[in-house]
Order: structure tokens, then C-alpha cells, then sequence
């Protein structure tokens, strides 16, 4: 399920057009004007309770999902800043052009995930593998 509001809104936007609804008509269904309609379709005044009601009113079902943020321990955090500092060495980068880079391409979020097996390799080859993640998801540092 989508996490942001506009997202949440463009999926019911997508469903009503799938059903070939009017807002108008979806309104008239869930009891709100068109306009209302065109506010939750760009992601405004979304509550449980809309998600509720223009869920049944589609034919759709949703569900909201919470789950305990992970955490991250600082030998994890000490590895990353120590690999992120060679990565930006490397690909002749400052460290927040590399975070930025490594967040967008997905680097980090491995070396975070595959921590007890990267942390056993050298910093060099884990830098290897965060740039090779990172060209896998169309980041193209060279």
C-alpha cells in the first residue's frame, strides 16, 4: 500500500477512472461533493475514515500496516560512515553527494541490510558492492 497521501490518492484516482465514475458520481456514493473528491484524488484530507468509505465505495480493499521502526546499532553506523567516506574518496565525491547517491541507488539500504556479511569483507570490496547495487538500480558513478 502506498505510504504517502498522494499516492493513496492516485491509486483511488486510477480505481475510479477504472470504473468509469465521475468524481461527481463517487461523491454521490460516499456522501461528499466533487470537490471534496478532487482533494483526497491529490492526496488532501485523507483520513482513516475516507480511506474507509472510498474503499468500499470502488470495490477495494485497504490495510494499514505498523511495524516497529528497525533499529540500527552503532557498529552498523561506524561501518557505513567508514564506507561512505571511501566511496566518497573513490568516486571523487563530497560525503553528502555520496549519501545522496547511495540513498537514491539503494547502496546504503544494502549495506545496512547485509551488514554481517559486508562487515566481514574489506572496506574496499564493500565499497565495490554498494557501487555495483547502485549501477544494478541505474546509479552510474564511475
Amino acid at each position: 500500500m502506498a505510504d504517502r497521501f498522494d499516492e493513496i490518492g492516485t491509486l483511488f484516482l486510477q480505481r475510479r477512472k477504472e470504473l468509469g465514475l465521475t468524481q461527481e458520481q463517487l461523491g454521490e456514493k460516499v456522501g461528499v461533493t466533487k470537490s471534496e473528491i478532487s482533494k483526497i484524488e491529490n492526496g488532501r484530507g485523507i483520513t482513516f475514515s475516507t480511506i474507509n468509505k472510498l474503499s468500499e465505495a470502488l470495490g477495494v480493499s485497504a490495510h494499514v500496516e505498523l511495524k516497529p521502526k528497525d533499529s540500527v546499532s552503532s557498529d552498523v553506523i561506524h561501518y557505513i560512515v567508514m564506507s561512505l567516506g571511501l566511496f566518497a574518496r573513490k568516486y571523487k565525491l563530497t560525503k553528502k553527494e555520496a549519501c545522496n547517491y547511495l540513498s537514491r541507488f539503494k547502496g546504503l539500504d544494502f549495506s545496512i541490510r547485509n551488514y554481517e556479511a559486508e562487515h566481514q569483507l574489506s572496506l574496499q570490496e564493500c565499497v565495490e558492492d554498494m557501487a555495483a547495487i547502485c549501477q544494478r538500480n541505474g546509479g552510474a558513478v564511475s
